[in-house]
């Protein structure tokens, strides 16, 4: 059942990859079109304005990074501080270890819940460039903590399962 389930995020993983880089390509686009717009065209004489271009980019960023973090944290990359647990030995760095991602993933599903309590809050919010309900920015870090919290219990579980083959 575990392989099956860890199989599966590996699958939603691949899509988030597919979706970030899209989201990239988008904010690469977007900004090249924003400065093409102010710098550009007035110097050919075409003053002209594209305002929700830096709008559409800044809300883009933030899902990206959302996201991004969730797929970090299924790969043990975000930033941490191992000097103790390198310092163990086996058995007491792999209980540490093991800690310090359950901790982890509690504070992505506590920063899941308080997202998605801010984004119920600011859902009347309108954008003022693209006229879109906040909803779908707020909606970044529930989704991104929610996701992040699965990939850390992900690496706990594959984590466990390596530490399990070694020591047979």
């Amino acid at each position: 059942m575990s392989k099956f389930l860890v199989s599966l995020i590996d699958r939603l993983n691949f899509i988030v990859r597919i979706l970030i880089g899209l989201g990239l390509l988008c904010m690469v686009v977007l900004i090249s079109l924003q400065v093409a717009v102010r710098f550009i065209l007035p110097k050919l004489g075409m003053p002209a304005g594209l305002p929700w271009t830096e709008e559409a980019a800044r809300y883009l960023m933030v899902w990206v990074i959302f996201l991004g973090g969730a797929i970090a944290a299924r790969h043990g990359l975000l930033i941490a501080v191992t000097a103790l647990i390198e310092a163990l030995p086996s058995a007491p760095s792999r209980l540490l270890r093991r800690a310090a991602l359950a901790l982890l993933a509690g504070i992505f599903v506590a920063m899941a819940w308080y997202g998605w309590q801010w984004t119920q809050f600011g859902a009347d919010e309108i954008s003022p460039a693209l006229t879109l309900s906040k909803f779908w920015l707020y909606l970044a870090m529930p989704v991104g903590c929610t996701l992040a919290a699965v990939n850390t219990l992900v690496l706990m579980l594959r984590n466990g399962e390596a530490h399990e083959a070694l020591a047979a």
